[in-house]
């Protein structure tokens, strides 16, 4: 592909993945830089440490409930449950949970204790992660996780992990009643993690039918069914679960309000999937901890539309043959395929126009008739996590 095809291309296609509501912007990508926060290595890490801190209290408190005093075995096997599918990670969405308080809350009110607490709900979603990546590499067939055997792939575990992603998911609903219960947000926190959860499996359910037709026909890997997939499947547990758990902890119940973040937000899941689904290709092993298996599932990603878009009808061929087939020779020929389209390129100039777009409109953000807004910092924060990630 040429670069004026390229062009040609990324004027028609990438605006409309990135957006259905208008043209994309183009604003100077420099200038639109220098506005974004850069959070520093080191006052990374210390919020990192500080997340960490949290997790033992909180698995102990779940050990020592009262229901494992009969089989206190059961309360073993739940510590190692737990040690094992929460560790290692980027802690991406809890970070979120505590980085949303912290940016939406007044600052006079922002104590330890309220940062405490914010960790603990950042935790409920790292849990909620854990049960969806139990039986997400379940149903994949996946074997490693961050770098370690699938939980499922364990000699003592196996389909017995279906019954521990139910131990993890009720740990979610036992310290949030613990920690949250006498709080007037309960209920309102209850119900976000329990529409999450619903959108999370509306999305598996559209990511799993997709991979697993019974015909070779690719007419429903569109733009649009892809973002339906995204937005369900990722965007809503990624950003909008985060970020409205960080709304009520800062007390914060505005339903406007709450519409604003979450429009915002669900463009910065698409803009992370597509991220994922380039790293799973061409990303390195080494680095995100997990062997790519997109090609071989059949995946409806954003490198297959895309390559469907562009592909001549030899090439549509060759990827009607190949897609869908754990054969890696099949496998490599998907990705020369890939390679022969100019879709490192094209990515990385979606990626671009994604962050212009995203940086531009939390500049724009309205406010509610009541004066509240969500904090441009907090969306550019959140953009600059992921920004050119490797992993």
């Amino acid at each position: 592909m040429n670069s004026s095809s390229l062009l040609r291309y990324m004027t028609t296609t990438t605006s409309k993945i990135l957006t259905h509501n208008g043209p994309l912007c183009r604003p100077q990508i420099g200038k639109l830089a220098r506005m974004s926060t850069n959070v520093s290595i080191s006052q990374a890490k210390k919020e990192r440490d500080n997340f960490l801190d949290v997790l033992p209290s909180i698995t102990e408190s779940l050990v020592r409930s009262p229901k494992f005093s009969e089989v206190p075995e059961v309360g073993t096997w739940l510590k190692r449950v737990l040690e094992y599918n929460l560790s290692g990670g980027k802690k991406a969405r809890g970070l979120t949970t505590v980085f949303a308080y912290e940016m939406l809350e007044k600052p006079e009110n922002v104590t330890e204790e309220s940062l405490r607490l914010a960790r603990i709900m950042g935790w409920c979603v790292e849990m909620l992660q854990a049960y969806l990546l139990v039986l997400d590499d379940m149903m994949d067939g996946s074997t490693t996780r961050r770098g370690l055997p699938c939980w499922y792939r364990l000699p003592d575990v196996g389909l017995g992990a279906i019954n521990d992603s139910i131990l993890i998911y009720m740990s979610i609903y036992n310290t949030l009643k613990t920690n949250f219960g006498d709080r007037p947000y309960y209920t309102d926190i209850l119900e976000v993690f329990n529409e999450s959860l619903l959108n999370t499996s509306i999305g598996q359910h559209l990511d799993y039918t997709m991979a697993h037709r019974n015909t070779n026909d690719y007419s429903l890997f569109t733009i649009d069914r892809y973002s339906a997939i995204v937005k369900f499947k990722t965007a809503y547990y990624t950003y909008k679960l985060p970020v409205s758990l960080g709304l009520y902890l800062a007390g914060k119940t505005n339903a406007e309000l709450h519409k604003i973040a979450e429009d915002i937000f669900l463009e910065l899941g698409q803009f992370f999937q597509s991220q994922d689904d380039y790293i799973d290709c061409f990303g390195d092993e080494s680095v995100t901890g997990k062997m790519g298996t997109d090609i071989q599932e059949g995946k409806c990603t954003w490198l297959a539309v895309t390559a469907l878009q562009l592909c001549d009808s030899k090439q549509r061929a060759e990827f009607e043959e190949c897609y869908g087939s754990k054969d890696l020779a099949d496998v490599q020929r998907i990705k020369r395929l890939y390679e022969s389209l100019g879709l490192r390129e094209i990515y990385r100039a979606h990626e671009k126009a994604a962050y212009e777009r995203i940086v531009q409109r939390a500049h724009s953000l309205p406010s509610t008739e009541s004066g509240d807004s969500v904090s441009p910092a907090l969306v550019l924060k959140l953009l600059d996590m992921i920004y050119n990630r490797k992993n």
